[in-house]
């Protein structure tokens, strides 16, 4: 019963040509899976809801295949690009994403974000994962001395306190963008591979965040969205959406504050993990397990307590360091919790492929050669372009 959960991806990705630029060509899929992002070469794989770790991965793929193929029929010199870091940028030429008239918010939107922060950060792609618990789950905790939606509100509030906090493990096992084109960073350079301080660049202080500290309330739902409310009351940022936070606790309706205090929480999105291009689908299919475990694990381990602003700006703090390729001071303590999560999991009766995908992570902190950032810096072979467009034609004839 504990592991009895519901799942959902989503997977930001860029459309390239066969040299490695961004492809300026309009968005070329009519499929409710497939939605633009930020501008027209960006898109987003959006997975129905599953009840297994198994079976949403299967619908990611399902997704990538369909995407490739409809790219080789309507666009066949164009791929999707396997990397978190954008590919060649020509300066700051990047197509924004057009949309209808009823939908000429979300250009507006965009304009916006384009004006506000550097536009290339725009370009980060990654991964968010969707977690909600299995409605015999909740049951089973429920005690009856509040209302069930309050205590529904709560725990999902308490466990995305608790991921917040620990968000800083998944950054450290899940890191895959290590290099990066000098485009990114110089408008009036191409074609140079920089070897970076950072196993993750879009989770590290360069990613791309709000230009201040969040500190929010996780003690009721009420006070959680009033204390975003009130960085959109100042002036910081213009919507919730704005918010570029690890962890969001979000309702089936749709991202808004006023959904949340009408419906509550329905479930809690994990934004911080690279594509990783080791896998033809971005996510290893045993990450996405750990985290589910870590899921479980910070639920039953976590008290109901007051999180201080001090611990949130070390926490996200912690976040950004973690994201550095030279990442050793955190290996002890990662080492300590992943140890205790196996002696819990034994003891809790998971299964065969969820231990071994918990000794998948905890062989990444034994041995660092098997962390994804060293994995890749070794086989770029110091050109990122030619990496990145090699594996995503690999990828592009799998069948």
């Amino acid at each position: 019963m504990l592991f009895d959960a519901q799942f959902g991806i989503e997977l930001e990705s860029l459309r390239v040509t066969e040299d490695a630029f961004i492809a300026k060509s309009e968005h070329p899929f009519i499929n409710s899976h497939i939605s633009k992002d930020f501008g027209e070469c960006q898109m987003e794989f959006i997975t129905d809801v599953y009840d297994s770790i198994e079976k949403v991965y299967d619908a990611l793929s399902d997704i990538f295949m369909y995407a490739r193929k409809e790219l080789k029929n309507k666009n066949p010199k164009e791929y999707i690009w396997p990397l978190s870091v954008p590919p060649h940028i020509k300066g700051k030429d990047i197509p924004e994403a057009k949309f209808n008239f009823d939908e000429k918010y979300r250009q507006e939107y965009r304009r916006y974000l384009a004006g506000k922060y550097d536009i290339k950060k725009l370009l980060f792609s990654g991964v968010h994962f969707n977690f909600s618990f299995a409605e015999n789950n909740l049951q089973a905790f429920y005690d009856g001395t509040t209302e069930y939606k309050d205590y529904k509100n709560k725990r999902y509030l308490r466990l995305a306190r608790e991921a917040v906090n620990y968000a800083w493990l998944i950054v450290l096992l899940t890191g895959a963008s290590p290099v990066y084109d000098i485009s990114l960073t110089d408008d009036n350079s191409m074609d140079e591979t920089v070897y970076s301080e950072y196993a993750s660049i879009r989770c590290s202080k360069e990613g791309y965040w709000n230009y201040f500290d969040p500190v929010l309330d996780y003690s009721d739902l009420q006070k959680h969205v009033e204390s975003v409310k009130k960085y959109i009351d100042m002036g910081l940022i213009i919507s919730e959406s704005e918010l570029y936070y690890p962890v969001r606790v979000k309702n089936k309706g749709g991202y808004s504050l006023d959904n949340l205090l009408k419906y509550g929480v329905d479930y809690i999105e994990f934004r911080l993990m690279d594509i990783n291009p080791l896998s033809p689908f971005g996510i290893m299919p045993q990450d996405i397990k750990f985290l589910h475990m870590l899921f479980i694990y910070l639920d039953m381990k976590a008290k109901d307590e007051e999180w201080s602003a001090e611990s949130q700006i070390r926490a996200l703090s912690k976040i950004k360091q973690s994201a550095g390729y030279d990442n050793s001071e955190f290996m002890s303590e990662a080492g300590y919790i992943l140890s205790d999560m196996k002696d819990y999991f034994s003891e809790n009766g998971a299964d065969d492929s969820y231990m071994e995908a918990l000794d998948f992570q905890i062989e990444k902190i034994y041995d660092e050669n098997r962390l994804y950032s060293r994995i890749i810096k070794n086989a770029v072979n110091d050109n990122i372009s030619v990496y990145g467009i090699e594996l995503a034609k690999f990828y592009s004839l799998l069948e």
